[in-house]
């Protein structure tokens, strides 16, 4: 095999390696335990392969690989993540006006989240409406389409990550 070749299997094999690496962080951290045992195993059979091929083959450029592959992989671990959304937020809405609190907040349970709302004063003790959503993480884009159907358009919504509910929204 050419010099070449066997540098890009290295650069391949190791961006494969450490986004399997940064899911199982990213898992286990979600307390998502079922996939990290088969993630580790296949990361531990990869990682012993490149490693024999990086330290027989004492060339620089292997070394060099090794890294370029690493930084990929978080890389391309990361993008996938994003896809797969795991997780619960609780994203709250603040309106000033009750009506459209009460319109906003049906209109939410409709479409399936789980709602609270609370009173709560802003400036000068002026009242203000707290929209607490509990949603999956892969829901954002959803809860931001209800918004924008109740002409609710570029509010502003803190986002918190949330560890665990239990009921009708769960983690698992």
């Amino acid at each position: 095999m050419n010099l070449f070749l066997e540098l890009f299997l290295v650069v391949l094999v190791m961006t494969i390696s450490n986004a399997i690496g940064t899911l199982k962080t990213i898992f286990t951290a979600k307390k998502c335990f079922k996939p990290v045992y088969v993630m580790v195993f296949i990361d531990a059979i990869i990682f012993a392969t490149v490693i024999t091929k990086v330290t027989s083959g004492g060339e620089y450029l292997y070394i060099l690989a090794f890294a370029v592959g690493k930084m990929l992989g978080v890389f391309v671990g990361g993008a996938i993540e994003e896809k797969l959304a795991i997780g619960l937020i609780e994203a709250d809405v603040t309106v000033s006006d009750k009506d459209r609190m009460i319109t906003i907040s049906d209109r939410l349970r409709k479409a399936g989240f789980s709602v609270n709302t609370m009173v709560t004063y802003g400036i000068h003790g002026n009242k203000r409406y707290v929209i607490e959503i509990t949603a999956k993480r892969k829901d954002i884009g959803n809860i931001k389409k209800v918004l924008d159907g109740v002409d609710c358009r570029n509010p502003t919504v803190s986002i918190k990550e949330v560890s665990d509910v239990f009921g009708k929204v769960c983690s698992s």
